[in-house]
């Protein structure tokens, strides 16, 4: 009763105009209790009497109130269907905001198919119960009640006799009810993990033909779309075993009122008018009973598919701005930690920084590197409040970041994330994607800074063109740059860069590294990296483990110092920065006296 009452509320905004349709449906419904009295007397002061005049009268009179009731009908589902529609916007307006406010540890519960499921299919099971449903419900309620006193007044006992195959009507249609809307929350769940699987697939396509696995996917999809058609097998063998019977109840009450009607007739009871009234009547109960089952059935689509979005809507925003939170005006970009300890929602137990403790000057280029699990991620992730610290204190410019509103916050903040997810639009609308406002003239010049603009200028449409879902169409060094582009064009104060180049090639690495060179130039930036040819130039080089800075200090600090750092360098680099030395001694010592006819001897390495 709750979730019904809470789906009710989408219709405040539009009570008006509900009111207008439910006023028009009750006229529809008068009109429905006038018209078979007018057809009973068409035939008996009419046809009966061989009165010419009074059957075109009634006749007449029948066409016009048929002729109301059509206009009335069109008004009433024109506004209706309105009422709908705009709730189904609302709904789904709601969701939608909802999914941008909320926190990214929601999505780390929540798979992005059952998202999907419900706000395409739960969404419409809600607009087709509030667009229309509950308004039928409403009219088959009027009609069974109104009808059921004019045929008490037209032949109590005769009505009486009829309704004795509706009671049996009602208890199929109570055991209905029972059972249709536990299984009709089974099918809404299974359409959600369905669904899930079909975007997971999509999603990971490349690592499904990588690794020639379409059979094992195809297995995957193939058992839950068995278990979906199971449950909806489920859901329609109840319904194929209580719509036939209630349809018997309704061809029984029509032979009762043959047999018991007819002999009233013809015992002078009643007249053949009354009869033919009373036949017509006699849809407006069966109506309503024979429809409750369906009814019923779109009632509980409805409330089986209301907890599922107001999980959503319920979602707690974790992280939000505080009532008295401040913009960020001019930034300098100053960052500080203190004392800061961080866990996850659903793993509260386990500390992934415990006390970290640094401290960032304006301007200056701070790498950071660490293991896995050693919250580098978490670390830039705090600053622009993606995610929020258990404990301790994030400033920025000697402001704690809590106080600070988001938007302003994270506009000052521009990253380029390690996997760069491109929207399915042309160039020029993903590098302005962060500001929209800005011109051809401004994206030119962060592509041309993100080394960018060569390959652009390449393209069919230059930077008209589209680049496909997610940037399929273009290399991993292509969406890097794209992404710095990006960056770059909000002209942040801060910029953070998580293992933005990891995914690419020696050769694109070295391309994306003269664009950071001049990006960085003047800004507040962090690296997370784990190849030292990223971070080797940085001012400052943080080395995390355990949630804590571990080691700190420039590259050839770290160097001397033989800690976790030496030991990273050692794995990847030492050997071959020796080679280097090496040939730099060399031409150093030997090239110069090695000449021949004023040229240095060539070396073969």
């Amino acid at each position: 009763m709750k979730n019904f009452r809470r789906l009710l509320g989408f219709l405040k905004p539009y009570r008006v105009r509900f009111t207008v349709s439910a006023a028009l449906a009750a006229l529809s419904i008068g009109a429905d209790l006038i018209i078979p009295m007018i057809f009973g007397w068409t035939i008996s002061r009419g046809l009966e009497s061989g009165d010419l005049k009074q059957v075109i009268l009634y006749a007449g009179l029948l066409v016009l109130a048929q002729g109301l009731r059509s206009v009335i009908n069109y008004f009433q589902w024109t506004v209706q269907h309105l009422v709908g529609q705009n709730v189904v916007k609302d709904v789904r307006d709601q969701l939608y905001g909802r999914l941008q406010a909320l926190p990214t540890s929601f999505y780390r519960g929540m798979p992005t198919g059952q998202i999907m499921s419900r706000l395409t299919s739960d969404v419409e099971a809600v607009q087709e119960y509030l667009g229309w449903g509950l308004i039928i419900q409403g009219m088959a309620i009027l009609s069974f009640v109104g009808t059921s006193v004019i045929l008490f007044a037209l032949d109590w006992q005769l009505t009486l006799i009829l309704y004795l195959p509706l009671v049996v009507l009602l208890f199929i249609v109570y055991r209905f009810d029972k059972q249709i809307g536990p299984s009709w929350e089974a099918v809404r769940e299974q359409m959600g993990k369905l669904t899930a699987v079909l975007q997971e697939n999509i999603s990971g396509v490349r690592v499904v033909k990588a690794f020639a696995q379409e059979r094992l996917e195809n297995g995957r999809f193939g058992e839950q779309n068995a278990i979906n058609r199971a449950k909806n097998l489920d859901r329609q063998r109840l319904e194929a075993n209580s719509f036939p019977a209630m349809d018997l109840m309704v061809g029984l009450t029509f032979v009762l009122l043959a047999w018991f009607g007819a002999q009233r007739v013809i015992n002078g009871q009643g007249d053949l008018g009354q009869f033919f009234a009373y036949q017509w009547y006699l849809w407006g109960i069966i109506w309503p009973v024979r429809f409750l089952g369906w009814l019923i059935s779109m009632m509980r689509q409805a409330l089986a598919a209301a907890p599922r979005l107001f999980e959503i809507l319920d979602a707690p925003l974790v992280i939000s701005d505080a009532p008295d939170a401040v913009k960020l005006e001019l930034v300098q970009g100053e960052i500080e930690f203190r004392d800061v300890h961080f866990a996850f929602d659903d793993e509260p137990d386990r500390w992934v920084m415990e006390g970290l403790n640094l401290h960032v000057k304006p301007g200056e280029i701070v790498a950071v590197m660490g293991g896995t699990g050693s919250g580098k991620s978490s670390l830039v992730n705090l600053i622009g409040r993606f995610q929020e610290a258990t404990e301790g204190e994030i400033l920025v410019d000697g402001r704690n970041v809590r106080d600070i509103t988001l938007d302003s916050l994270r506009r000052h903040i521009g990253i380029v994330p390690q996997e760069a997810f491109l929207f399915s639009a042309t160039v020029a609308e993903n590098i302005g994607y962060g500001r929209p406002q800005s011109t051809a003239d401004d994206i030119i010049a962060a592509a041309k800074l993100a080394q960018a603009h060569d390959f652009i200028m390449e393209m069919p449409k230059g930077y008209d063109t589209q680049i496909g879902e997610r940037g399929v169409r273009l290399s991993g060094g292509q969406k890097q740059r794209l992404s710095l582009a990006r960056a770059i064009l909000v002209d942040p104060a801060i910029l953070i860069l998580d293992e933005a180049t990891s995914a690419v090639d020696t050769r694109t690495e070295h391309e994306i590294q003269q664009a950071l060179e001049q990006v960085m130039d003047g800004r507040t930036s962090l690296i997370i990296a784990q190849r030292l040819s990223t971070i080797k130039h940085a001012d400052r080089i943080i080395v995390l483990k355990d949630g804590v800075v571990a080691e700190e200090g420039t590259h050839d600090e770290l160097l001397a110092l033989g800690g976790e750092y030496a030991r990273i360098y050692d794995l990847q680099y030492r050997e071959s920065d020796e080679l280097e030395a090496e040939i730099h001694r060399y031409l150093r010592e030997f090239a110069p006296t090695a000449a021949t006819n004023g040229r240095p001897m060539p070396l073969a390495v």
